[in-house]
Formats: C-alpha cells, sequence, structure tokens
C-alpha cells in the first residue's frame, strides 16, 4: 500500500494579518486583535508584536508594558468567516479529502491525487499561490505521511513556510522537541508526562504505552503514537467545524 500523503496548511496570525491586509497603515506595526473595542483579552497578535513576547490570552494592558507602541485592534468576526470560507473553498479545488480543523487550518489528503499532480511541491506552492492571490494572506504548510505530523510540520518554518516530515527524517524533528509541542497536549498532559521524565518526544520510549492509554484513554494513545512518529489516523468522517470565537476560532457562516 502507497504511504498515504497529507497536507496542513496553517493561515499564518490569520486575523491579526486580515487587519494589516485591510488597513495598510499597519503593515509591519504590532498589532493585537481583542474580542471587542473593549475587550481586555488578547485573541491573536501579529508576528511583529510576537516578537516582543506578545501572545494569545495576555491581557491588553500587559502587552502594551512589554511592547508599547502595540496597537490594538477590534475583532471583526465577519470578516474573518467570510475569509475562512473562500480559503477553505479553494482548498476543496485541489482535493476532496478535506477536514476543516478550525477557521484558519485545514488537512488535505493528496494519497489519491498523486496520480494527477505528480509533484508534492508543487502543490504546495500552488496552494499558498491562490491563497495569496485570491485573499492576500500567507500560510504556512506542513506535508507528511500523518496528520499529526503534518500539522506539526506547519508549525516549524512559520510564517509563510513549507515543511516536509517523511519516515527517513521524522525523528530529526521530533527527537528533541518539547511533549508540550504535540497537537492536543494540553497543560494536564504534560504535567502529568514530565513526572514520568518525559518533557520532549524521544523520552516518550520511557513510559509503556498502557500508562497514558489507562490515564487519558485514546488521546493518551494518540500521543505516545505521535511522539514515536506512528500515529496513522485518517481525516475525520465528520468533522465538527469551530463554534464560538476565542483562542483565535470564529464561527463559520
Amino acid at each position: 500500500m502507497s504511504e498515504k500523503i497529507f497536507i496542513h496548511v496553517d493561515m499564518n496570525a490569520f486575523f491579526a494579518s486580515i487587519e494589516q491586509r485591510d488597513f495598510p497603515e499597519l503593515s509591519g506595526m504590532p498589532v493585537a486583535v481583542t474580542n471587542g473595542r473593549h475587550g481586555s483579552c488578547i485573541i491573536t497578535s501579529s508576528y511583529e508584536a510576537r516578537a516582543f513576547g506578545v501572545k494569545t490570552g495576555m491581557k491588553i494592558c500587559e502587552g502594551k508594558i512589554i511592547c508599547p507602541h502595540l496597537i490594538q485592534k477590534s475583532s471583526r468576526p465577519t470578516v474573518y468567516a467570510a475569509a475562512s470560507k473562500n480559503i477553505m473553498n479553494i482548498l476543496g479545488t485541489i482535493t476532496p479529502d478535506i477536514q476543516v480543523f478550525s477557521v484558519d487550518e485545514a488537512f488535505l489528503e493528496l494519497t489519491n491525487c498523486m496520480r494527477i499532480y505528480k509533484n508534492i511541491d508543487k502543490i504546495a506552492y500552488k496552494i499558498k499561490d491562490l491563497i495569496y492571490t485570491s485573499e492576500n494572506l500567507k500560510c504556512s504548510i506542513g506535508i507528511s505521511y500523518s496528520k499529526s505530523l503534518a500539522k506539526f510540520a506547519s508549525k516549524i518554518n512559520k510564517p509563510d513556510g513549507i515543511t516536509f516530515i517523511n519516515k527517513k527524517n521524522c525523528h530529526q524533528y521530533l527527537n528533541n522537541a518539547p511533549v508540550n509541542e504535540l497537537c492536543g497536549v494540553s497543560k494536564g498532559i504534560t504535567q502529568f508526562l514530565n513526572t514520568h521524565g518525559v518533557y520532549k518526544c524521544s523520552d516518550m520510549k520511557k513510559i509503556p504505552i498502557s500508562i497514558l492509554s489507562n490515564r487519558f484513554g485514546n488521546i493518551g494513545k494518540k500521543i505516545w503514537l505521535m511522539a514515536s512518529g506512528e500515529d496513522f489516523e485518517g481525516l475525520a468522517s465528520d468533522p465538527v467545524h469551530p463554534k464560538s470565537l476565542g483562542h483565535g476560532k470564529v464561527v463559520l457562516p
């Protein structure tokens, strides 16, 4: 059976990038998006703001302490949702095998399309070109033989990068990666792993898979497999769309 091919498309600082796109005077400026004009919590921020240490979930007053020139912008859910819908429609022209993971990211499986496309690199650049031409927004792309590794890969060369992880080089990327960089590893799971001497992915071999499975069920088993590059979960047959604004997610129409 041929090796599966997944692509994870992740928009770069999605809400903040839309604000910079629609208001050119914000280009290159540290921008923080909050939930409403009087919102106190930062939903997301531009990469210029992140360079100062501004993070999602931080209070806007805290952000302005470490970044005095931080510009606050009120969120515009309708605008973000429209851009997201268009982007997902674009991705749907690449392959029918798509899972919308959130308002600003999606998984594509290209396994059944490679007879047509032949070159995976060309597909990645085509995706970036189509999105940029249509929405004037950039994205990062991860490519791998599993969904979880594709998502992990898309974070490596942000912003605007392309990273390909295969079975030969997966441990090169995974071994020294902190376990909390894996998808689905919460603070609670991280603390549990740390108490068992697991701090980076290569440490996962210190504990049996049964310990995580017994404690966290299927999620625990999945995390153990992800750390070893052995998670082969496919696209969700009935993906759940994001329901509310928060942590960088908004309602899709």
